[in-house]
C-alpha cells in the first residue's frame, strides 16, 4: 500500500534547475519533472552533487518556486519539496489539471 499523503502525478515537463551544490558552486541547468504532487516534484537530469536538506528554485515558464531536496536516487533523480508558498505548482494550470485527474 501505497503511504503517500498526497496524490501523485506522471508527467514530463520541462523546467530549470537553479542552485548551489554540495561543492558551493552554483549552477542552473534544465531538467524535467517527472513526478508531481500537491506538495512536491521529482526531477531528473540534475547531475550535481547535492546534499539532502539542500534548497533549489524550478522554473517553469514564467512560474517559480522554491523547493527543499527530500531524497536523492538513481540516474540524478531527486525528490523535491515545496517550500515557498507561492510555488508555481498550485499557481499552474497543468498542476491544477494534474491534482483533479490524480483524484479520479
Amino acid at each position: 500500500m501505497d503511504r503517500r499523503r498526497n496524490a501523485r502525478v506522471w508527467v514530463q515537463l520541462p523546467v530549470n534547475v537553479w542552485g548551489v551544490d554540495a561543492f558551493g558552486q552554483a549552477f542552473s541547468l534544465p531538467a524535467m519533472v517527472t513526478s508531481l504532487s500537491a506538495t512536491g516534484v521529482v526531477v531528473q537530469g540534475v547531475r550535481r552533487r547535492m546534499r539532502i536538506g539542500d534548497s533549489v528554485d524550478l522554473r517553469m515558464g514564467d512560474h517559480k518556486g522554491q523547493f527543499r531536496l527530500i531524497w536523492i536516487g538513481e540516474m540524478s533523480e531527486m525528490g523535491l519539496e515545496r517550500i515557498d508558498g507561492n510555488s508555481f505548482l498550485p499557481a499552474s494550470p497543468i498542476a491544477r489539471f494534474a491534482q483533479s485527474a490524480a483524484s479520479c
